[in-house]
């Protein structure tokens, strides 16, 4: 009876001890140089979005390094060839580590709204100039995110709201110059929307999501 209790106890040990095995080795092999020139564009989260905004880095020719906290998704990013950091940006020495003020953009992907303002507010002490990206949840942590320095927002449930409209109104037959100038006009009621709740001066910067062209 002992053994059969033990047993599932020594098991679980291991899996943890193994885990912790894993992380140091990551966190002792993620010596990713930064170059004199810079690191080009920092991408900060390699989940789904991050990674995807990376492939698009790649295909146009852009260096960039990214920063993940999960120890899994940085093998496998490693594995496809992605230059991927192991850390905890959360950490003031790794955001020193990455010379953010000779990046070219920062691009902010997590998905912890108040990480992101947090970061980006320290980032925009550190980097006046620097060209900032940030993910938003919604309209009013877009309004924060530009409140906390960040140079363009993007509203996930507004863009992929705009896309599934465009996707159907195209489908139902409406022709796509009336579409897109709908898009455009509901995009310029939003930036309205944040630049009241962000009581900013200057009308924020929406970044247009790029439309995948249709295939005949």
């Amino acid at each position: 009876a002992i053994g059969l209790t033990i047993t599932p106890l020594l098991a679980k040990l291991g899996r943890t001890v193994s885990r912790h095995l894993e992380s140091r080795s990551v966190a002792d092999t993620s010596d990713i140089e930064i170059d004199d020139d810079g690191p080009g564009t920092v991408v900060i989260g390699f989940g789904r979005v991050g990674n995807m905004v990376a492939d698009m880095l790649a295909v146009h020719g852009q260096k960039y390094v990214a920063v993940e906290a999960d120890i899994d998704s940085v093998e496998a990013a490693r594995r496809q060839g992605h230059p991927v950091l192991f850390g905890d940006v959360s950490r003031a020495e790794l955001v020193d580590r990455l010379k953010l003020h000779t990046a070219k953009a920062l691009i902010l992907t997590m998905d912890d709204p108040v990480l992101t303002v947090r970061l980006a507010r320290r980032v925009r002490a550190l980097a006046p100039d620097l060209p900032i990206v940030a993910r938003a949840r919604d309209t009013a942590h877009a309004a924060e995110l530009y409140r906390a320095g960040v140079t363009d927002a993007v509203p996930e449930t507004l863009e992929s709201s705009l896309q599934l409209a465009e996707a159907v109104l195209v489908d139902l037959g409406v022709a796509m110059g009336p579409v897109i100038a709908s898009i455009h006009e509901k995009r310029d009621e939003l930036r309205q929307e944040i630049k009241k709740a962000a009581d900013m001066l200057v009308e924020p910067r929406i970044r247009k999501a790029k439309r995948t062209p249709r295939s005949a």
